[in-house]
């Protein structure tokens, strides 16, 4: 073997050993770091959904029928001139069974039958709420069932919710970082802590009277992260 071929080796072991020793040396300073943070975010519920019933009792079912449908057609129509689509109107089959009462003589008995239809609406201005149970309470509705305040943008406030979470989260690393001597270099990873579920305030059944009702305030949505992140000495970083 040459003199030369020698050299040549002994530089690239060197070369070698000092790319090795320069990686466990960067490894050594990099450390990890996990924090976790919360966001949340507010919004004003900006719509609504309600059930109405129609129902009629009697011992005939033909004309019992017919004052549902009657009901129900002037109900729909009565909320289309009111702004409501028939896309946010769901107008259920009609449920029909029979009406039992006790007799003088304390025995159950069968008094004819109940007809009976639900209709759903959503409300995309809530503000409309009053005069729309005013109305379908003249148009013969018996029973307004559960009124659900909702929003709408339910995914995009979460997401936004999640985002601030990560801000949290980084700064309260960068926080504990300086405290110990580190810097952060790069998120590792994030997980995810929480879920977006639908934000629903509930109001119970009403009877068949309206009262004036304040609409809910702000709604909280809020989001929940673990975040991972790279650091370094700040020594490290200065070289």
């Amino acid at each position: 073997m040459t003199q030369s071929h020698t050299k040549s080796r002994f530089l690239l072991t060197c070369l070698a050993f000092l790319t090795v020793a320069f990686s466990t040396v960067t490894q050594a300073n990099e450390r990890t770091l996990s924090t976790s943070g919360s966001g949340s975010v507010s919004a004003i519920p900006d719509q609504m959904s309600l059930t109405f019933w129609i129902e009629e009792r009697g011992n005939k079912l033909s004309s019992q029928k017919t004052l549902v449908d009657e009901t129900t057609n002037r109900l729909i129509n009565d909320l289309n001139n009111k702004g409501v689509e028939d896309k946010d109107i769901r107008s259920y089959q009609l449920q029909i069974y029979p009406r039992y009462e006790q007799n003088d003589d304390g025995k159950t008995e069968q008094n004819g039958f109940v007809v009976q239809r639900e209709v759903q609406i959503t409300l995309l201005e809530p503000e409309n709420y009053d005069s729309i149970i005013d109305l379908a309470l003249a148009r013969g509705v018996t029973r307004v069932g559960q009124v659900k305040f909702e929003i709408s943008d339910q995914q995009g406030l979460y997401e936004q919710a999640l985002v601030n979470a990560y801000q949290q989260a980084k700064a309260k690393a960068e926080r504990l970082a300086t405290a110990a001597g580190l810097e952060l270099k790069s998120t590792l990873s994030i997980a995810e802590q929480s879920m977006s579920r639908p934000v629903i305030m509930q109001m119970a059944e009403m009877s068949s009277r309206s009262d004036k009702v304040s609409l809910p305030g702000q709604q909280t949505i809020e989001a929940r992260v673990e975040v991972t992140f790279l650091t370094q000495s700040q020594s490290a970083s200065d070289n």
